[in-house]
């Protein structure tokens, strides 16, 4: 608006020296104006145009410095006047420190949030760990155990599909009594010569009374258990009680005179300790033994001699 002013200013001015140029040349057409008279038109229209134009030239370049309003508060009226909206582009550049300011803010906002969950989940992970191994330890093991388990299963030693060996299970699935005995036949050092002898007891029990080997499981002179009826089903004693809570393992061999050798006796260890692992036998289980007074009176007297003096131990069972 001031350029604007400026402008009429000096085309109003113009125009009354030209008018008062024009009436004297009009008055005095016959006499010219004087030398004196003419130098002070001159000197009076330069003074005026050259004040007129600084004043235009300083709003103007005022203009272009500052060319967001400051008669009020409000920083977003824009002068109409200026070709550019400038003022967009100085508050760009005024609040970009800000706008970088709250960027790191929220980047380290979203670092500290990530590595809180990820600490909260390492400590998560760290107590199920914990948690675990404790419950393990609460297990309580009938003894240490420093030999390993090693089972044949069935279908090692038993070629037939597994249809044909239909068993009742047991309806309980932790047993609470383990019943050991032996199995009145020869002994075996290896696993061929075991096999065999697994095999002919299944052959004699199917003969004779038309049902699968009694034993849930046996235990070889070469170490190792194999696998008779199993954990889940129930043994084929009549004669024994516990029918569905009782594992009934044989130790291949007869031990009358003569003690079983020790890796018989830490399998069997061995064997107990898997079936509570297994959750197939309750920790505060019973171990029995079994005489038949029928045959003689030192039956399997070599046999419990040890398992007498093993924790758990509960007696005998007569037959």
């Amino acid at each position: 608006m001031l350029i604007f002013l400026n402008s009429r200013l000096i085309v109003t001015v113009e125009r009354l020296f030209e008018q008062k140029y024009s009436d004297k040349l009009s008055l005095n057409r016959d006499s010219q104006p004087t030398l004196g008279q003419e130098r002070c038109y001159k000197h009076c229209y330069n003074f005026i145009h050259t004040i007129a134009a600084r004043t235009a030239a300083i709003s103007s370049s005022n203009r272009l410095k500052n060319p967001i309003s400051r008669n009020g508060s409000n920083l977003s009226e824009y002068d109409l006047e200026v070709g550019e909206r400038t003022p967009l582009l100085v508050s760009r550049v005024r609040f970009a420190p800000e706008v970088d300011d709250r960027s790191r803010q929220i980047q380290t906002v979203q670092t500290t949030a990530l590595l809180g969950i990820l600490t909260l989940l390492l400590f998560l992970l760290l107590g199920i760990i914990i948690a675990v191994y404790l419950l393990l330890m609460q297990v309580p093991r009938p003894w240490p155990v420093s030999h390993p388990f090693y089972l044949v299963e069935r279908n090692v030693w038993w070629k037939q599909p597994a249809e044909q060996f239909e068993l009742s299970p047991l309806e309980k699935r932790a047993t609470q009594n383990v019943i050991i005995l032996h199995t009145r036949s020869e002994t075996c050092h290896d696993q061929a010569a075991c096999i065999q002898l697994v095999q002919k007891l299944q052959n004699d029990a199917w003969s004779q009374n038309g049902t699968h080997i009694p034993y849930n499981f046996l235990v070889g002179g070469d170490g190792k258990t194999y696998e008779g009826r199993g954990w889940k089903s129930q043994h084929g004693f009549p004669n024994l009680p516990g029918i569905n809570d009782t594992i009934v393992v044989g130790m291949i061999g007869t031990f009358n005179d003569q003690r079983p050798e020790n890796v018989m006796y830490a399998e069997t260890k061995a064997l107990i300790t898997e079936s509570i692992r297994r959750f197939c036998l309750s920790p505060n289980y019973r171990l029995f033994g079994v005489i038949d007074d029928s045959i003689q009176n030192n039956d399997a007297a070599g046999l419990y001699a040890e398992i007498k003096e093993w924790r758990h131990w509960q007696g005998f069972v007569t037959v």
